[in-house]
């Protein structure tokens, strides 16, 4: 598939939904980048040094529970 062939599709889109495709093209494109991938190893390896917060205490924190 190519650009041409999903264009007529997303100019029918309503605003909203043409929006939702942008932010979801926007997301694929950063997500395909060395630097993003850089940025998702840094944060796991804090997660595994035990940086991280489990769901529960989270919302403890936030007062939602």
């Amino acid at each position: 598939m190519v650009f041409t062939d999903i264009k007529p599709q997303i100019e029918q889109l309503p605003m909203e939904e043409m929006q939702k495709a942008l932010a979801f093209l926007k997301n694929r494109m950063r997500a395909n980048t060395e630097e993003n991938r850089f940025a998702l190893s840094e944060i796991h390896k804090r997660m595994d040094e035990g940086r991280k917060v489990r769901w529960e205490d989270l919302k403890r924190q936030l007062g939602l529970d």
